[in-house]
């Protein structure tokens, strides 16, 4: 681990401190965790992603700001930030469209902490709230789609993409840890997702 991932991984753990996960009470920085965990499994090393990725909730669910941001980690980093901090104004329905309009024109590096995050929060929500996943999955692929129709073939061939795009997360799945299974299955169920 590079010095500034260690650092924004620091950084991440000080500022959600006692925060817990929804459902579960597991520490809101085991999210932060699997989300660059998905990230590196996926091949995706570069510090600056990886940085961002621990720091990508913590302008939105903790004190800090994205003046904070830049003073410990300068602009490309916040910038990412930036890109992945929802606004909470308006109601859910109003809330996810404006996140994925912001989402669909982000940098590249945010959309691929994006669709970690999607990956992590997919499993999470399909294992301790079926009532609540459906509603989420439509949510999650109104962002997706909109994302692809920006950047077309790029993203939408990316395993990563296809591991977002699954509704389908097994208790298998969860048991591993967020292995997914391989890009061919997911292709299928793209298709018929």
């Amino acid at each position: 681990m590079t010095a500034l991932v260690q650092k924004a991984k620091t950084f991440s753990a000080r500022k959600h401190g006692q925060q817990r996960r929804k459902y579960d009470g597991a520490p809101y920085t085991s999210h932060l965790e699997a989300v660059v965990a998905i990230l590196k499994r996926h091949g995706i090393t570069e510090p600056v992603v990886l940085a961002a990725a621990y720091l990508h909730d913590t302008v939105e669910k903790t004190d800090t700001s994205v003046r904070e941001i830049i003073d410990c980690f300068g602009t490309d980093i916040a910038k990412l930030v930036y890109w992945l901090t929802d606004d909470d104004r308006g109601d859910r329905k109003v809330r996810k469209l404006m996140s994925a309009w912001r989402l669909s024109r982000a940098p590249w590096e945010a959309k691929l902490i994006k669709l970690a995050d999607l990956v992590e929060n997919t499993r999470h929500v399909v294992e301790h709230d079926a009532e609540a996943a459906p509603g989420y999955i439509l949510e999650k692929k109104q962002t997706m789609w909109m994302m692809a129709d920006e950047e077309g073939e790029r993203i939408m061939t990316l395993p990563l993409f296809h591991e977002a795009m699954r509704n389908d997360v097994t208790r298998r799945d969860i048991m591993r840890n967020g292995a997914a299974e391989s890009p061919a299955a997911e292709g299928a169920q793209l298709k018929s997702g």
